[in-house]
């Protein structure tokens, strides 16, 4: 069984910036000059630069982590029910 490759931040920036500016061909020219396993990598991390290059700086893996009210301040747990209460009178106006 073959693991998963990692690439590093500046190595995302420099394949999509070869495929934008260098003209080496297409995704899959890129892929293989860079020695990335998918095509379909390339053209995310090019999909990526394209909208905001800062993109490919972000790791995005996994969910977000839950707000924890253990370890909230009384004022922070105040403001956090305030906003919950919010969302659901709106919610209650729409239905």
């Amino acid at each position: 069984m073959r693991k998963n490759q990692n690439y590093t931040d500046d190595f995302k920036v420099k394949v999509a910036q070869a495929y934008l500016f260098d003209h080496l061909g297409g995704y899959q020219s890129v892929a293989e000059h860079f020695g990335v396993t998918n095509r379909s990598q390339v053209q995310h991390w090019v999909k990526l630069y394209e909208n905001n290059p800062q993109l490919l700086y972000q790791d995005n893996r996994g969910r977000p982590a839950q707000v924890k009210s253990e370890t909230m301040t009384l004022e922070e747990q105040v403001n956090y029910l305030k906003m919950e209460v919010a969302i659901l009178k709106k919610l209650r106006k729409l239905l």
